[in-house]
């Protein structure tokens, strides 16, 4: 974020939360003259569906070597027990011939219940004992239409920015006494967004948004990208009162 803070910006960005007391912000934008302003960094992510992302994936490719394997499995992103029942319930749809779930119910499998698995399906596989997870999200977080603007986006900024679970960032902010106070949000897969926000992250000439974000008075520039490849970054500006373009990538992917 810093380098891509500098390069639009034109002015050094320097790593203000040294860890030496607590409530401090992340970055000081240096304008000179002794002039600064405060930035806070903030991941959009959905805890649910992160932490499943983190206990399944965490540990690299996962393999049963008592089944055949071949088995992508989508679930809820609330599961928590996979580890545990997920296995048991792959063996014993194996063992009753069936490749596919939901589908025929037989005998066998009409006992075995795992809530959280929304379907199941097996394929042939050249890594025997292999079970592919995938979140089961819902339709309006990865499908949607181009929107013509990118208001979206606006509307969710402050939205996001406003929610409970950011008080600190507000609170660090406001603590700072900067007058430009700026809000650095980084886009996960996971952040719970629809895709008419996400959708605007993915392509390099997606439209800007029109109307300004409704921000707490805390903030008052805030900057948005997501953690893929592809795409641009958006910015409002305090100072033009209008919204902007920046080029990626970040610095380094650490969400998924």
């Amino acid at each position: 974020m810093r380098q891509v803070m500098e390069t639009e910006l034109g002015v050094p960005v320097e790593q203000h939360d040294d860890g030496s007391r607590p409530g401090m912000h992340d970055l000081d934008v240096i304008y000179g003259e002794g002039q600064r302003a405060a930035v806070e960094v903030r991941a959009a992510v959905d805890p649910e569906s992160t932490e499943l992302w983190n206990i399944v994936n965490g540990r690299g490719r996962w393999e049963e070597h008592d089944l055949a394997g071949g088995w992508a499995v989508h679930v809820k992103p609330n599961a928590r027990r996979l580890r545990r029942e997920l296995p048991p319930f792959l063996r014993t749809l194996e063992r009753a011939g069936i490749r596919e779930f939901p589908g025929s119910a037989t005998e066998s499998t009409s006992n075995v219940v795992v809530p959280a698995i929304v379907s199941a399906r097996q394929r042939d596989t050249k890594f025997p004992g292999s079970i592919y997870v995938l979140l089961d999200l819902p339709s309006e977080q990865v499908a949607g239409f181009a929107a013509g603007d990118g208001d979206a986006l606006s509307e969710w900024l402050g939205n996001f920015l406003r929610d409970e679970a950011l008080a600190d960032v507000r609170q660090k902010l406001a603590r700072s006494g900067a007058a430009e106070r700026h809000a650095f949000v980084v886009v996960s897969g996971f952040s719970g967004a629809s895709f008419a926000v996400t959708g605007l992250l993915i392509p390099s000439d997606a439209p800007l948004p029109i109307i300004a974000p409704d921000l707490p008075p805390e903030v008052t520039d805030v900057w948005a990208a997501s953690v893929w490849d592809s795409g641009v970054g958006f910015r409002w500006s305090s100072a033009t009162h209008r919204w902007q373009r920046f080029s990626k990538p970040l610095p380094q992917r650490v969400f998924p």
